[in-house]
């Protein structure tokens, strides 16, 4: 058992759900932050609850994710891997409502934004601190049918990629993944099979890997593209 603290945004469903299962598996201490109260209690009552506090939160609620996470982080005096994994999409280019467009901004880019200067002094503690920024596919290519998710996403891979200049002089690697489609509920509407679509898994493997190269290694991004086959004619 490690004295490893991770904290998950996102974690109620999809990629963060997946990831927080996976890092507790490997003995981290958890914060996990989401806004369905039910479904993070869910999950953390398969866990020991002396590892594991839950914040249920909107990411965008700016002063209670600045006093809650606060006071979790104080619990531990530390924090090894912050794990950006909340997230929303909104369909639309340049007919988007601009309610959405703005919600799109203030959750994929602003809120990161937040909790990346949250954790920054704590990810400071650790001998190997950690952010992993959940972009998409869409952050690194044009999608004209999705602008709007895709500016923020855009957005917030340059925002990543360029703290990750700034924080490495601190000690803090800064990694933004960038998957295609993933198999989860936000996925639903892609009209994808389960095996066309990355798995969730796979974003495990992804963080996996990135952590375990050595201490001069660094992957600023990392791209996760679907393999493309010819549908058999029905």
């Amino acid at each position: 058992m490690s004295n490893n603290v991770a904290l998950i945004t996102g974690a109620s469903r999809g990629i963060g759900h997946h990831l927080a299962r996976h890092f507790y598996a490997q003995g981290y201490h958890l914060i996990l932050l989401a806004r369905d109260a039910q479904a993070l209690n869910a999950l953390a009552a398969g866990f020991d609850p002396s590892r594991v506090q839950t914040l249920a939160l909107d990411v965008c609620d700016f002063a209670s994710v600045s006093q809650q996470v606060q006071h979790a982080l104080s619990r531990h005096a530390r924090l090894d891997v912050l794990i950006n994994a909340a997230g929303i999409f909104r369909a639309g280019s340049t007919q988007t409502p601009m309610d959405d467009f703005s919600a799109l901004l203030a959750t994929n880019v602003t809120a990161i934004h937040h909790l990346c200067q949250l954790c920054t002094p704590w990810l400071q503690k650790s001998e190997d601190g950690r952010i992993f920024n959940l972009a998409s596919v869409s952050g690194v290519q044009p999608y004209g049918s999705v602008a709007s998710y895709a500016a923020s996403k855009h957005a917030l891979v340059g925002y990543s990629r360029s703290i990750a200049r700034e924080l490495g002089s601190l000690g803090i690697k800064v990694t933004t993944l960038c998957p295609d489609v993933v198999d989860t509920d936000m996925a639903a509407g892609s009209g994808l099979s389960a095996e066309e679509m990355l798995s969730t898994d796979d974003i495990c493997r992804a963080v996996d890997f990135v952590m375990s190269l050595s201490p001069a290694a660094v992957i600023e991004q990392l791209t996760i593209g679907r393999q493309y086959r010819p549908r058999k004619p029905s």
